[in-house]
C-alpha cells in the first residue's frame, strides 16, 4: 500500500496554498498545476467548465458576473454575496471548486494517497469551520482535520527554529505573538512555543477584516478623484471597476516598496492616471490598522501579560507586507517584527507538518508523537437561559473563550415547574449575556419525563468541545433514566443530502449548468434559513461527573462568579433557567454582512423549562428537596397594599404639620 502523503492546505481569502512533507520530514511547498505557489482563490464559472486560479481572475475585467472571488468571507452564511449567473450558491461549494483544482494539483505530483489538514482562521466560529469541512468533503479530499492558521504559522516557525525535532536547536520557551493578517480576515494569537510543544494561550480577531479592506479604501479614493475629474464613477460599471480593482492591488503592492504609484482608469470614455503616495495610502486606511492593534492589545491584556513577556512577534499573510504594519506593531511593542518563514508559505506548511502529526499518531499512538499541540476556543459556549430575578432571557456560559482544548465541562440546573415533561436547551455561542447577540448553534429536547416530577429536579448538561473546535453536548436527568446527546445539524450550512447532491457537480466540472440548476433564482439576497437545529436522542443516563475534566485546565475565574455559568456582571448565586418554549431571538448579524443573509428564527415546538441552580456543598448524588416558593402574585398583592399604606401614612403626617386643626395627631382624637 502507497504511504500516506501528509498534506497542508491553507485556503485563504485571496491565495491558497499547498505544502507537503518530504521524504526527511520537512515541510515543502507544493507548486500548482502553472508552477506557482500560490493559487488565486478565484472560481470562473464558465458554460463548459470551471476555472480556478489565475485564468479565472483574468476573468474579472470582462465577465464579472461569472465569478465569485472573496468567498472565505462568507462561509458559514446560507449563500455566497451575490449571485453568479443569477444564482446563488452556497460558499461552501465555491470553495470545494477551489479544494477540487488543490486536489488536482496534489495528485498531479504526489499521487493520490494524500491526507490532508485544511486551515482556517482561529477566530472562526463552528458555523465556519463547520461548512470549511463540508467544503473538503465535496471536494473529495481525505480531511485529517481543521487547525487554525495562527497555530499552524506557529508550527512553522518552530521547525525553522528547531523546535519540532528531537535533535534541534531548540531553546528556553518562547512566546510569540502571531499577528496574522490576510486578504479577508485577521487574527492575533499568542502561543507558548517550547521544544516538542506549542500551546495556544489566547486567540482574538475579526473574520471582516483583512488586505480587501485596504484595497477598497484605495478603490474609493481614486474613483472619487477620478468623478471629480470626468464627472463619472467607475465603481458604477463592473468592468470598469475590476479594472480599477486590478490596478488598485497593483499599486498596493508597488507601495510597499516604493513611496508612489500611479493607477490608471479608463471609464465612460474617459481617462486618468491618478497618483497615489505610500503616506496618502496610510492616511486613508489608518483606521483599519488600528483596529488590528487594538485587538493585539486586548489579546495581551486578556493574557494578563505584558509587551515585555512577548518573546517574538511573528508575521503571518500577505497583508503584513505592507510596510505600516511592521512600523506600527514595533512602535507598540519595541519588538522587531519576525519574518523567519514566509507570510504566504508559513500556514501551508504548518498545515502540512500537523498533517504529518497526526498521521504519526495514527501509526505510532499518540505516545509515539513527535510534538503536542494544544488550542483554545474562540468563542464562549452556552446555553438559553432565563434569570429567576429579571425572568428575562440570558446565555450562561459553560465554557468560556480560549479556554484550553479538548474541555469538558458539566452543569446543573434544575427543573422550573412541577409535573415538567420536557426539558429544552438552545446552544449559544459568543461574549454577551443576550442571547439574542449570539449565534444559536443547536436545539435540543428530552421529552417523556416521568410523571409528577417534582419542581427543582436536576438536569446535568455537559459540554465536550473537541481539538478540532467541534461540540458535542450531553443532557441527563438523575433519577430517570432520560438523556439526550446533541448531533448539531445546522439549517444555515449544508445538510448531509445537501453535501452528497453538491459533490456531482464539483467532480463533473461540466460548467456551470449543472451548478445553476441546483442555485437558488431570487431577485435579491436568498431568503435567511431557521437557526440551528439538532436531532436529541432519547437513552439510558450515563454517570456524569460535575466540573472541569479531561487534560484540560479549569476556565477561567471570571466567568464562574456565577454558580450557572452566567456572565461576570450578575452577582454569585443568582440561579438561571435554561430556556425553551418560543422560538429563540434572532441570533446578530456577523459584522459587516447584510442583515438579510443572516439566519432568522423558525417555528418551534413547544417545551417545557428548566433553572440553574448553584452547586451544593453536600453530597452531589442524594436526592433534591423540591423547594417551595411564595407565589410571585401573593408578594405583588402585598407589596402594593403595604406602599399604599406608607404612602398614605406619610400624607397625613405631612398634613398634620401645614393644617394641624384639621388633621391632628394622633388622628384619632
Amino acid at each position: 500500500m502507497p504511504r500516506e502523503k501528509p498534506i497542508g492546505i491553507d485556503l485563504g481569502t485571496t491565495n491558497s496554498a499547498v505544502a507537503w512533507l518530504d521524504e526527511s520530514g520537512r515541510s515543502a511547498m507544493l507548486p500548482n498545476a502553472e508552477g506557482d505557489l500560490l493559487t488565486p482563490s478565484i472560481v470562473l464559472f464558465a458554460d463548459g467548465e470551471v476555472v480556478v486560479g489565475k485564468d479565472a481572475r483574468s476573468a474579472t475585467a470582462v465577465n464579472p458576473q461569472m465569478v465569485a472571488e472573496w468567498v472565505k468571507r462568507d462561509m458559514g452564511q446560507p449563500a455566497y454575496c451575490r449571485p453568479i449567473r443569477g444564482k446563488y450558491l452556497p460558499p461552501e461549494v465555491i470553495q470545494a471548486c477551489i479544494l477540487r483544482k488543490l486536489k488536482s494539483d496534489i495528485a498531479g505530483t504526489l499521487g493520490p494517497e494524500a491526507r490532508v489538514v485544511i486551515t482556517v482562521p482561529a477566530y472562526f466560529d463552528e458555523l465556519r469551520r463547520k461548512s470549511t469541512a463540508d467544503a473538503g468533503e465535496m471536494a473529495g479530499l481525505q480531511v485529517l482535520d481543521i487547525v487554525n492558521e495562527p497555530t499552524a504559522a506557529a508550527l512553522a516557525f518552530g521547525e525553522r527554529l528547531g523546535y519540532l525535532s528531537p535533535g534541534g536547536a531548540a531553546g528556553q520557551e518562547l512566546t510569540v505573538l502571531v499577528y496574522d493578517l490576510g486578504g479577508g480576515t485577521f487574527d492575533a494569537t499568542l502561543l507558548k512555543l517550547s521544544p516538542n510543544n506549542i500551546h495556544a494561550v489566547a486567540t482574538d480577531g475579526d473574520v471582516q477584516l483583512g488586505g480587501h479592506d485596504w484595497d477598497e479604501r484605495l478603490i474609493d479614493h481614486v474613483a472619487e478623484s477620478f468623478k471629480a475629474a470626468h464627472g463619472a464613477d467607475p465603481r458604477q460599471d463592473p468592468a470598469a471597476l475590476s479594472r480599477l480593482f486590478t490596478g488598485v492591488v497593483e499599486a498596493k503592492h508597488t507601495l510597499s516598496v516604493r513611496s508612489h504609484a500611479t493607477i490608471r482608469v479608463d471609464h465612460a470614455g474617459s481617462n486618468s492616471e491618478i497618483r497615489v503616495t505610500r503616506q496618502q495610502f496610510n492616511e486613508l486606511t489608518a483606521d483599519l490598522l488600528e483596529r488590528t492593534i487594538y485587538t493585539s492589545r486586548q489579546l495581551i491584556a486578556a493574557a494578563k501579560l505584558d509587551w515585555k513577556d512577548i518573546s517574538r512577534v511573528l508575521l503571518v499573510g500577505g497583508s503584513t507586507r505592507m510596510p505600516m504594519v511592521a512600523e506600527a506593531l514595533q512602535q507598540m511593542s519595541g519588538i522587531v517584527p519576525d519574518r523567519t518563514v514566509n507570510p504566504d508559505e508559513a500556514v501551508a506548511r504548518g498545515a502540512a507538518l500537523y498533517a504529518g502529526h497526526l498521521l504519526a499518531k495514527q501509526a505510532k499512538g499518540a505516545s509515539k508523537a513527535t510534538f503536542a499541540v494544544t488550542n483554545v476556543n474562540a468563542h464562549s459556549l452556552g446555553v438559553q437561559g432565563i434569570d429567576q430575578e429579571t425572568m428575562r432571557k440570558t446565555n450562561v456560559i459553560l465554557i468560556p473563550r480560549n479556554t484550553p482544548l479538548p474541555a469538558k465541562f458539566t452543569e446543573q440546573f434544575v427543573t422550573k415547574s412541577e409535573g415538567q415533561r420536557s426539558i429544552a436547551l438552545q446552544i449559544l455561542e459568543g461574549e454577551s449575556s443576550l442571547p439574542g447577540e449570539c449565534i444559536a448553534i443547536g436545539r435540543t429536547v428530552i421529552r417523556d419525563l416521568p410523571d409528577g416530577l417534582p419542581k427543582g429536579w436536576p438536569v446535568e448538561v455537559t459540554f465536550e468541545y473537541g481539538t478540532n473546535g467541534r461540540l458535542g453536548v450531553r443532557a441527563e436527568v438523575p433519577g430517570t433514566q432520560k438523556s439526550a446527546m446533541l448531533r448539531l445539524e445546522h439549517t444555515v450550512g449544508l445538510s448531509r443530502e445537501g453535501i452528497s447532491r453538491w459533490k456531482q457537480p464539483i467532480d463533473s466540472s461540466a460548467g456551470f449548468g449543472a451548478f445553476g440548476s441546483m442555485g437558488q433564482e431570487m431577485p435579491e439576497a436568498p431568503a435567511a434559513s431557521g437557526p440551528a437545529t439538532a436531532e436529541a436522542e432519547l437513552a439510558s443516563a450515563p454517570t456524569g461527573s460535575h466540573g472541569q475534566s479531561g487534560k484540560t485546565a479549569a476556565p477561567p475565574a471570571a466567568p464562574q462568579t456565577v454558580s450557572a455559568g452566567g456572565s461576570a456582571e450578575m452577582p454569585a448565586g443568582r440561579a438561571a433557567a435554561a430556556a425553551a418554549g418560543a422560538a429563540p431571538g434572532n441570533p446578530r448579524p456577523a459584522a459587516g454582512l447584510p442583515a438579510a443573509r443572516q439566519a432568522a428564527p423558525g417555528a418551534r415546538p413547544k417545551a417545557d423549562t428548566l433553572q440553574a441552580r448553584p452547586k451544593s456543598t453536600g453530597n452531589q448524588e442524594s436526592k433534591p428537596r423540591p423547594r417551595r416558593r411564595i407565589p410571585r402574585w401573593i408578594i405583588n398583592v402585598v407589596g402594593h397594599v403595604l406602599a399604599a399604606a406608607i404612602g398614605l401614612g406619610l400624607g397625613y403626617l405631612l398634613l398634620s404639620q401645614i393644617r394641624p386643626d384639621a388633621f391632628p395627631l394622633p388622628w384619632w382624637k
